[in-house]
């Protein structure tokens, strides 16, 4: 067996390692605070695959997940340590949702897109500023992209609790959130569960960074720059 088919096996199954290391250090865990690991896992692959609607609200709680991921291994494959995905995705969520609630009316094939692009103008805006960082000052972008996620949370829990917030919402108790975007915003669901078109495009999305960074001279040069 040669070292490149051993490594592409090593590859395949690093993550499977990852999450049975994962778990097995959770039971230990649990076994410590004398919890029951077997009951704990079963009501957690219950919980999260164990119906239908709760299959589906798996796969959209995942799906931001996934997309900030896409992100991440482009700059990973370049070279560059992004550990800014949660603020890079809270700003790109703050653009789209100010955009939303500025502009309700319009036909949905043109406010969905226009929205969406001004998340992704968030992100790069937040995502910008360590990389700007990194490349006149030298600053460690592991750092730098830490920091910005607390500053993003921040940010995000001062407008939710402030210019953001929904009106009914001001000195309730409940958690601060902004008011609902217009229905035109929504993307098409699979009735009667919570799956909607991200799901779908996320995947396509996953398959093209793919292609891109694997089968395209674009790609190359990329994972050039991260292993030079």
């Amino acid at each position: 067996m040669n070292k490149k088919l051993i490594d592409s096996l090593f590859n395949a199954f690093l993550p499977i390692i990852a999450v049975l290391l994962a778990l097995l250090i959770g039971a230990i865990i649990l076994l410590l605070i004398g919890a029951n690991p077997i009951q704990a896992y079963g009501a957690l692959i219950n919980g999260a695959f164990g119906s239908k609607n709760a299959l589906a609200n798996t796969i959209v709680k995942a799906t931001p997940l996934l997309l900030v991921g896409l992100g991440i291994a482009i700059a990973f494959r370049s070279g560059v340590i992004n550990i800014g995905g949660e603020g890079q995705m809270i700003l790109g969520a703050l653009f789209a949702t100010v955009f939303g609630l500025a502009f309700p009316n319009g036909p949905a094939i043109i406010i969905v897109p226009l929205a969406l692009i001004m998340g992704f103008i968030g992100g790069a805006f937040w995502g910008g500023i360590p990389g700007y960082l990194k490349a006149k000052f030298n600053v460690n972008e592991i750092l730098s992209t830490i920091m910005m996620n607390a500053i993003a949370v921040q940010l995000m829990n001062f407008l939710l609790r402030g210019v953001l917030i929904e009106k009914n919402q001001m000195g309730a108790a409940a958690q601060a959130k902004t008011a609902r975007l217009a229905r035109a915003y929504d993307l098409p669901r699979l009735k009667p569960t919570q799956l909607h078109l991200g799901a779908l495009i996320a995947v396509v999305l996953a398959i093209l960074v793919y292609i891109l960074l694997w089968r395209t001279s674009l790609g190359y040069r990329i994972r050039a720059v991260g292993l030079n």
